[in-house]
């Protein structure tokens, strides 16, 4: 019994020193100073000049050409039904030729690789679809040496841009382009090879 009561006791005064020691611990006397650290500044990535359409870029054997844009408020599909853009949107249509120059086959760049810079907002192209116009969804996954092949690019714009404030940008070995010639906002495309185009001639 006289074991009990003192181990009791031992146990008692252990917890009122615990708490004593944590209280000091949690005082404001000794609570250090924390710095927080400053988020990370993005830095801008400066797109090379632009080339003017019609204009060819090569990226290995790949010959890329930005063949014409064009501006739609609406369009015909191949199933003969009428698309109209999304509400305060048009189309933006990008005509690319791709040809194969080299001796072996590679493969046909993905839709990702292409966006259109609007100021600092880059978006990405979706399937069209439009009628006698060959959707770049649909070209085949390998161009072989001295093939061509061509097909168009559609992009949902903001209704009031114009085709002198767009840009189409290529990066072949990246799927975001992220980059702006006047925006620090896409730091994430340093170090891959970046093709630029102005939109009107």
């Amino acid at each position: 019994m006289y074991r009990i009561i003192k181990s009791s006791h031992l146990l008692l005064i252990s917890l009122v020193l615990f708490s004593a020691c944590t209280a000091q611990r949690q005082s404001p006397a000794s609570s250090a100073t924390v710095t927080p650290i400053p988020p990370p500044t993005a830095t801008a990535t400066m797109l090379p000049t632009p080339a003017s359409p019609n204009d060819s870029i090569l990226w290995g054997d790949l010959q890329v050409t930005l063949e014409q844009t064009e501006i739609t408020e609406e369009y015909l599909t191949d199933y003969g039904s009428t698309r109209v853009p999304p509400e305060g949107q048009k189309f933006l249509w990008v005509h690319i030729r791709l040809k194969n120059t080299g001796q072996i086959e590679m493969d046909t760049p993905i839709l990702e690789h292409y966006s259109i810079l609007y100021a600092a907002t880059e978006l990405k192209p979706i399937y069209g679809h439009r009628q006698n116009h060959t959707d770049y969804t649909t070209l085949g996954e390998v161009i072989f040496p001295d093939q061509e092949m061509e097909g168009w690019l559609r992009f949902d714009v903001p209704a009031a841009a114009e085709l002198k404030d767009l840009r189409l940008v290529f990066i072949p070995e990246s799927a975001q382009v992220g980059t702006s010639y006047n925006s620090p906002n896409y730091p994430y495309a340093d170090n891959k090879p970046t093709y630029v185009w102005n939109c009107a001639p």
